[in-house]
């Protein structure tokens, strides 16, 4: 069978004496994510990225931020944290969710080890972002694929989807040792962060085990501001201290005869406080505010259990995973009033899953077509749950209550993919179906007793079909059709607050639609010994778009505005991208990355917006150098440019217009150096040249007219550095 000989070239590096193997696994990375089948990425109809644990060390990577910054057509929005106590949210979210081709969010699928990461939600004050419930201290690696992925894996694949990968005892063991293992000491300047990684692994006879801990302790992200002390002119950024833990403890039993069983334990947990210097001042209804401070808190624990086998006959791998998992944010402030009332903020979200996924495997031949047919289903059902509450609720209102009644939110599907080869192989096409169901259950609620939940449930059939002609072993043309949805939130069909004294309310919408995604993309591939080129060209248009809007009343006592959640707003978004690697025998290589799109929200009355979450002009370029015998030292310099967002793209987005960052282009530059085997010591400088620049995802929405945009500029020159040591 070819896929244990792919999986063997696609090892970590990490350990390779000879460094054309470092090449050779670059050349032959494997994906799973695209078609559930381990698949060379040259050989997919669709553009995915991989990201090796050694690349994410060599990039001095601390979060997911971080592991997208040298990543065209994907980004992770970061304001910075000028929230308040009752009013506004800026930046409480963190890391808050990847972006795909300008769609983010929750309408991208996020997993580790196939289990959905939880979702983001906000209301009010609260910003719960999905960033932070994934620690790349012990990761394997990471898959981001593009383009929508329902076909495959169901709800939230409107967009793209991310999945992250653990180790297995087995990848820090070598050879037939008994014991192996890695501990890493790392530390950034940009927001002063410590870091240190130890993972321990032993084996004996069949089974294997490993135990992994990350401490992570940093202060608040440095910036261009220039302005201090309190209140909202203030630019620097408000002092923070934070710190994590993660945990990751496994079992696996490994025989000989094809049975893999793993037991896999997981905990990560973060803790951020915050001095809301920016909160404090003249506030509103003439009340000041002398003290603003906030205790952030988010945790994630997991339990999985999951058997696999490969083998020979009909059915050649089967695979079953059953899992627990339950994360939660929770946000506390204190505000310090006078002459008002001092009061505090207690604003959570969870969600708590259990569910259940099986899949199988069948390679076989009709004549000369080749098939590796996959089929399996899931089933999953989660508790999703808010808390609103706190002392000196707004007038009319009362705590404790909820922005949704707890409920109960299942999902479910069968699905059938296909990799047929005709030709020899010449052409691969990638034909695949899932069928989705979806139920929304509310409970009844004591915190919201005037207040009648309603039930939603619905289905949703998602085809793709993809196609690969091999015009010769270098040279590939490549086309896909894909489709998404996203079945629509709790929050969103449920989501309720009443305050009669001010004139509004809220209603439930039971008849919500999910929203949904057709995507078109194809284009050229290159993939030779010394170069390889990517060119793809996507369009994709999303129907549905789920947004709250007033349906009702005129906002008095007598008749108050009604808020719901509609099914209003279509999307289209085109673009291309593309990407150049060339590598030289004597160890140099360069590689060249770029990604446009533009898009247009389509609103009811065929009126177009320009899609503000559009990232403009992107250009990274690699040119670096690794020592060709053994890969013992190398590093790279990495120039980055981003381009000013378009004035035509941000036409009707903000009063009286959108704050625009200028273009910019940055030099980052990274090295390492194996000084003994196994001990590696790595470091960079980014933003060499100090430039002040700002991400337009970090940005959108803030008005021209803003005093504060430097609060929102990324650091200066800073550095970071690391030493680890593999045994």
């Amino acid at each position: 069978m070819a896929v244990p000989v792919l999986a063997s070239l696609a090892a970590p590096a990490a350990a390779q004496d000879n460094d054309g193997a470092y090449w050779l696994a670059r050349k032959n990375q494997i994906v799973v994510t695209a078609t559930r089948v381990a698949t060379r990425a040259e050989d997919l109809p669709v553009t995915v990225t991989v990201k090796t644990d050694e690349q994410i060390a060599d990039e001095l990577v601390t979060d997911i931020r971080d592991l997208v910054r040298f990543e065209p057509g994907v980004s992770v929005q970061r304001q910075p944290a000028r929230f308040g106590a009752a009013l506004g949210a800026t930046g409480r979210a963190g890391n808050e969710s990847f972006n795909i081709r300008g769609i983010g969010g929750n309408r991208v699928l996020i997993q580790i080890d196939g289990v959905r990461v939880p979702d983001g939600f906000s209301f009010g004050a609260q910003a719960s972002g999905r960033g932070d419930y994934v620690d790349l201290g012990l990761i394997k690696s990471v898959e981001i694929l593009r383009g929508p992925s329902s076909a495959l894996y169901g709800s939230d694949g409107l967009a793209g989807a991310v999945s992250f990968i653990t180790a297995d005892p087995a990848d820090f063991i070598a050879g037939s040792n008994a014991v192996g293992g890695l501990a890493r000491a790392a530390y950034g300047s940009a927001d002063k962060e410590f870091s240190e990684t130890v993972i321990l692994a032993g084996r004996s006879g069949a089974w294997s085990a490993m135990a992994a801990y990350t401490r992570r302790d940093w202060q608040e992200l440095d910036n261009k501001g220039a302005v201090g002390g309190t209140g909202s002119t203030r630019t620097l950024p408000n002092p923070q201290d934070g710190y994590s833990n993660v945990a990751l403890a496994r079992i696996v039993y490994d025989p000989t005869n094809g049975h893999k069983l793993r037991l896999t334990g997981e905990y990560l947990d973060t803790q951020l406080y915050t001095n809301g210097l920016t909160g404090v001042g003249p506030g509103s209804f003439g009340a000041s505010v002398d003290r603003l401070e906030g205790w952030d808190s988010g945790d994630r624990k997991r339990v999985s259990l999951d058997w696999s086998w490969e083998g020979e006959g009909a059915i050649d791998f089967a695979r079953v995973a059953l899992y627990w998992q339950d994360g939660e944010d929770r946000q506390y402030t204190e505000e310090d009033r006078t002459p008002s009332a001092d009061r505090t903020r207690l604003n959570t979200f969870e969600n708590r899953v259990i569910g259940a996924s099986a899949d199988a495997r069948a390679d076989f031949a009709t004549g000369a077509v080749t098939h590796r047919l996959v089929f399996g289903g899931d089933v999953s059902m989660t508790r999703q749950r808010g808390l609103r509450d706190g002392t000196v609720p707004p007038f009319g209102e009362t705590f404790p209550t909820r922005a949704f009644p707890e409920t109960d939110f299942t999902r479910g599907g069968l699905f059938a993919g296909d990799e047929i080869g005709i030709a020899d192989g010449r052409l691969i096409l990638y034909p695949a179906l899932r069928f989705d169901f979806y139920d929304l259950s509310p409970q009844d609620d004591p915190l919201l007793p005037a207040f009648s939940g309603a039930g939603q449930d619905g289905s949703r059939l998602s085809p793709k079909f993809g196609a690969v002609w091999k015009l010769s072993d270098a040279v590939r043309l490549f086309a896909n059709y894909a489709t998404g949805f996203k079945a629509p939130e709790p929050g969103q069909v449920n989501q309720f607050f009443e305050n009669l004294a001010f004139g509004y309310t809220s209603a439930p919408n039971p008849d919500l639609d999910p929203e949904r995604s057709e995507s078109i993309e194809g284009g050229l591939r290159f993939s030779a010994d010394n170069i390889s080129l990517d060119v793809t060209a996507f369009s994709a248009r999303y129907k549905d778009f789920i947004s709250q809007e007033v349906v009702g009343g005129s906002f008095t006592p007598a008749d108050p505005a009604v808020y719901q959640f509609v099914n209003l707003d279509r999307a289209r978004v085109q673009g291309a991208e593309a990407r150049f690697e060339g590598r030289a025998s004597s160890g140099l290589y360069a590689t060249l990355a770029l990604s446009y799109a533009k898009g247009n929200e389509i609103l009811p009355d065929g009126s177009r917006v320009p899609l503000s979450t559009i990232d403009p002009l992107k250009l990274v370029v690699v040119v670096g150098y690794r020592e060709p015998q053994s890969g013992r030292f190398g590093g790279q310099l990495i120039m980055t440019h981003s381009a000013r967002k378009e004035a035509s793209r941000t036409e009707g987005l903000c009063t009286p217009s959108c704050y625009r960052p200028d273009g910019f282009t940055i030099l980052d530059a990274t090295a390492f150096v194996r000084i003994v085997e196994g001990l590696t010591l790595r470091a960079g400088v980014f933003n060499i040249l100090d430039r002040k620049y700002s991400w337009w995802s970090d940005v959108r929405g803030l008005a021209s007219t803003s005093t504060v945009a430097d609060a929102y500029t990324q650091p200066g020159r800073n550095a970071s550095a690391s030493l680890s040591f593999r045994f």
